[in-house]
């Protein structure tokens, strides 16, 4: 078995793929698994993933959204850990090796988050990227991209929930949280989300959207309600 999957979900992200798989390449990691799943594209997606060759395992399915992407890319996964990039975000250099150094020295964790840092497109026009305003500096977040976790504590938790557009991780966290995944968390800047204008902040998303994450946070409040403080136990473990 490998150690190591790599998620790709990719839908219409010709101009970014490439950037995004060389960044995971760069990693170093040894013979690790990268999936892209081609969510319904209609540009040349697919074709710039297959001009990596054997390096990466290629999927197309019907446009799902992003939640039915990784679960086909988790469910096609033979790694022992998982992690995940969008396919319009870059790791940073060391991204795995600061994970996985984290996960090591995490006591019982099963997973580690890390941090992201901001930035906008420079293909933007001067224009457009003057009216977005974004926060630059590094956050600390449940992100997909910053994520590395075992396979085996990933699917005790459950498949990313297809009915979300958004806040799929905050409802992926809080049935993490009652499976008894134990998540840890590192400072440490791991990704680089890229601001291009079609992926802006929660404020500018569609109504049904917006309606889509307050959904997963009542669901979230509702199953720690639930759950007693005892069996519930801390969500997050600092490194």
């Amino acid at each position: 078995m490998r150690e190591l999957s790599i998620v790709i979900p990719c839908f219409n992200a010709e101009r970014f793929l490439g950037e995004a798989i060389e960044s995971v390449l760069a990693q170093g990691a040894q013979d690790p698994q990268i999936v892209v799943i081609d969510d319904g594209s209609t540009d040349r997606s697919a074709a710039v993933a297959r001009g990596f060759g054997a390096h990466v395992e290629l999927y197309s399915q019907p446009n799902g959204g992003i939640s039915a992407a990784r679960n086909a890319g988790v469910l096609r996964a033979h790694g022992s850990y998982l992690a995940f990039i969008d396919a319009d975000d870059l790791w940073t250099a060391g991204s795995l090796a600061a994970r996985f150094s984290a996960l090591h020295g995490a006591a019982q964790a099963d997973g580690v988050f890390g941090a992201l840092q901001q930035f906008l497109c420079p293909r933007m026009d001067r224009a457009a990227a003057a009216r977005i305003g974004f926060d630059a500096a590094p956050q600390v977040g449940r992100f997909a991209g910053t994520l590395l976790v075992r396979r085996e504590a990933f699917m005790r938790a459950g498949l990313f929930d297809t009915s979300l557009k958004v806040g799929e991780m905050l409802d992926w966290v809080s049935r993490a949280a009652l499976a008894g995944v134990s998540l840890a968390i590192t400072a440490e800047v791991v990704m680089r989300r890229r601001i291009h204008g079609s992926n802006t902040v929660l404020s500018r998303a569609p109504a049904a959207s917006r309606a889509d994450y307050l959904r997963a946070l009542k669901a979230a409040i509702d199953r720690r309600r639930a759950a007693s403080a005892a069996a519930e136990g801390p969500i997050w473990e600092a490194v």
